[in-house]
């Protein structure tokens, strides 16, 4: 059965600021995991972007955040963003470093944060209405790794060592229950009884009961494998700006495990393993083995170092040869 249409991708070259884009057009979801050096990006589909995941403020994976904001003014939207301490503090910063005296009569934009701070989740509000004021509006426990969920996906986080704490996230599209068209046409169910009926399918709980169709009463077990499939989610994760160490590792692979992607920094070269480890970042053999570990099923690698100059080639190759599944 066909996948969910999703579509996903880097927004920059290999060699330049990490981050990608996620984009759900049937659920209107246009997603960022960072916002560097986003001037690649239409402008319309900046006007999109609902939802930002950033992994911390490093000035390659938060720059982007102006021209964020600069497309966003005119339009009404609420706009969630996602991350760690001292996120609130660092969007407070980017926003009240403008002036604000003629908003009056601009839409309504709203930036709604929840960050992760030592157990908690804090959410705080910048309302343009209100000049952009940093504005508390909740907090609670931390009980899961879940930063954010509907009906449709969740994103989960885990919080790694890059000599600063930073977020990685694992993006996880639902499985969903589907009528299968063709067989319900042949059904005497109409507008709203179709709905009731897939409601009635979807349900586990209404395992052993009995729904009537025409003169007739079925089995849910035999209804829903007549009439119905899962289609399966898909797992993209994200993860860059970490040192390789063994909490690192554990709490990676943890997170990634399964990823039908996997987007994964490979900063340097094997041989190069004591400059990774001075910057806090990963080596290729370092990325591949992760992904061997956490059984993903594709590795795309980027944030390659400069000192290999735009040349990707070699990175590749070094990767290629220990897990075989990577761009």
């Amino acid at each position: 059965m066909a996948k969910p249409r999703i579509k996903h991708y880097l927004i920059n070259e290999k060699h330049e600021d990490p981050g990608i884009v996620i984009e759900i057009v049937s659920l209107g979801e246009y997603i960022l995991f960072d916002v560097g050096n986003i001037r690649r990006l239409d402008r319309h589909l900046i006007k999109k972007i609902n939802k930002v995941f950033i992994t911390h403020t490093h000035i390659d994976h938060f720059i982007g955040f102006d021209n964020l904001m600069r497309n966003k003014i005119g339009k009404e939207q609420t706009v969630e963003i996602f991350g760690i301490a001292p996120l609130a503090d660092n969007i407070y910063c980017k926003l009240q470093g403008y002036t604000w005296n003629l908003v009056e009569t601009e839409p309504r934009l709203v930036f709604r944060l929840k960050q992760y701070n030592d157990g908690l989740f804090e959410t705080f509000q910048y309302d343009i209405k209100r000049k952009f004021a940093k504005d508390f509006i909740h907090e609670e426990k931390a009980k899961t790794d879940i930063i954010y969920e509907n009906q449709y996906y969740r994103v989960r986080f885990a919080v790694l060592d890059h000599k600063i704490p930073v977020m990685g996230y694992s993006f996880e599209y639902k499985d969903r229950f589907l009528l299968k068209k063709e067989k319900i046409n042949e059904l005497p169910l109409k507008g709203r009884e179709i709905g009731e009926f897939k409601e009635f399918l979807q349900n586990p709980q209404n395992k052993g009961k009995k729904f009537k169709v025409g003169d007739k009463e079925l089995d849910w077990e035999y209804l829903r494998q007549e009439y119905g499939y899962i289609q399966k989610g898909i797992k993209i994760s994200y993860i860059t700006d970490v040192v390789f160490s063994e909490e690192n590792v554990e709490k990676i692979v943890q997170l990634v495990k399964n990823s039908d992607i996997l987007y994964c920094e490979a900063v340097f070269l094997s041989q190069d393993k004591e400059q990774a480890k001075k910057v806090y970042h990963l080596t290729t053999d370092q990325t591949a083995y992760i992904a061997k570990e956490a059984d993903v099923k594709k590795l795309i690698v980027f944030h390659f170092s400069r000192r290999y100059g735009n040349s990707k080639d070699k990175i590749l190759r070094e990767i290629k040869e220990l897990f075989p599944e990577v761009e």
